[in-house]
């Protein structure tokens, strides 16, 4: 059966990075990505990523719909919201469909200027500044009219820096301070508008724009209306979200709505609820049904170092004492590594000290012998370089010994068990 193609674009994003997570795995769906600009896509996706030029550039319908047809792509992810905004401005031009709410949605949630307006006369809109409408006390909020996360917002704390900026800055809207929790809240819509699912995060740790630290919040009664009320003014289609903060005497006040995937919307996944594979079977005019589990779930958030290393290899020698087994518990990452070089083609060869016998203690491990395309078992005077085949090779150990009579005899590159993520790709 001919899986669903999936075109995410762009792919490199925090966001995009949770469409290719609850999507990679699917049955049904395969997932193709691109990009416009230089990142660390090919550091993460199994499949090669392809190049498109921006949206803003004359020739991106065609360069698009060329890809499409040459890769037989079905849908189209869209993961910033200008791109979203555009490919849903040129859906009629574009051959493939795209998985976004329609184009005054998107226009209306790009810029928060046309958010506040639309919601202007409901008790959640956040009181607007202006020249005209001056703020009667201080701090105000500053933040730019077309932008995401945390990109460009300041504080206001004095008439006279308010009077400055307003003179100076162009294309920023004036908001009141909200000092109180802030919440996202991830939903989603079915094709035939019914808001089917919201689910509430409180943004605990907020740094960079990014929410660190999620907890599950319930869905109150004010939550419950303000979801109706946004989905009722828009025409939303598939996953969204909105985000609300505290004002100070903890009412509830918009930041912002958005038709793209929050980066942090793998929260619900993991109850069960999986945003964006419900949005492409949506998109394909499918019923959906939507199941939660009924526990607690708490989200944390790291940065992640990812390495390009400018080698080429495809035999892979490791060890095993210390290396593969470390701890008296099998190396996950080493393992996880072996796995995804077999998967690309590599050869896996074991070699060894062991003192006691290699399969049985494999066998222990729950390790099968088959990974490796062959074991070498040394004495222990005997030099691993002997067994090595220095052609497109590479050596992983432990031991700083072993890895330096390798390294002076071969030349080849050698690897402590700390630096094997640098090897791994996602």
């Amino acid at each position: 059966m001919k899986k669903t193609t999936v075109l995410i674009y762009p792919c490199g994003a925090e966001n995009a990075l949770e469409v290719y997570a609850a999507i990679k795995n699917s049955v049904h769906l395969q997932v193709l990505p691109a990009t416009s600009k230089a990142d660390h896509s090919e550091l993460i996706y199994d499949s090669k990523i392809f190049k498109l030029p921006n949206v803003a550039a004359d020739n991106f319908v065609e360069e698009i719909n060329w890809l499409i047809h040459s890769e037989q792509v079905d849908f189209i992810f869209p993961t910033h919201d200008t791109v979203s905004l555009y490919l849903a401005r040129y859906q009629p031009l574009i051959k493939a469909k795209v998985i976004t709410s329609d184009y005054r949605t998107n226009e209306i949630c790009r810029y928060k200027s046309e958010t506040y307006k639309l919601f202007c006369s409901e008790s959640f809109a956040p009181q607007v500044y202006s020249a005209s409408d001056y703020p009667s006390e201080f701090p105000v909020f500053a933040k730019p009219d077309v932008g995401e996360g945390a990109k460009g917002i300041f504080k206001i704390s004095t008439a006279s820096e308010f009077e400055h900026t307003l003179s100076t800055s162009g294309n920023l809207v004036f908001v009141e301070y909200l000092p109180g929790k802030e919440y996202t809240i991830d939903c989603f819509t079915d094709r035939h508008g019914n808001l089917r699912f919201c689910g509430a995060r409180e943004r605990v740790q907020v740094s960079m724009g990014l929410s660190f630290h999620n907890t599950e919040h319930r869905i109150t009664e004010e939550i419950s209306n303000i979801a109706k009320v946004i989905n009722a003014k828009l025409s939303f289609r598939g996953l969204w979200f909105f985000q609300l903060k505290e004002d100070s005497q903890g009412n509830l006040k918009l930041l912002e709505v958005s038709t793209r995937v929050a980066g942090s919307m793998g929260f619900f996944r993991q109850k069960g609820i999986n945003l964006p594979v419900l949005s492409v079977f949506d998109a394909m005019n499918m019923d959906i049904e939507i199941m939660a589990n009924n526990f607690g779930v708490e989200l944390f958030r790291s940065t992640i170092n990812r390495y390009k290393l400018d080698i080429a290899y495809d035999n892979i020698y490791i060890d095993f004492d210390d290396t593969l087994i470390v701890n008296g518990k099998v190396n996950l990452s080493l393992i996880k590594f072996i796995y995804q070089s077999i998967e690309h083609n590599k050869k896996i060869f074991l070699i060894t000290k062991h003192a006691e016998d290699i399969y049985h203690t494999l066998n222990k491990y729950k390790i099968s012998s088959a990974i490796f395309d062959a074991i070498f078992v040394l004495k222990s005077d005997e030099k691993k370089s002997k067994i090595i085949d220095p052609e497109k090779s590479i050596f992983i150990d432990n031991w700083y010994l072993e890895r330096k009579e390798v390294k002076n005899a071969l030349g080849i590159p050698v690897f402590d068990v700390d630096a094997v993520d640098s090897l791994i790709k996602g």
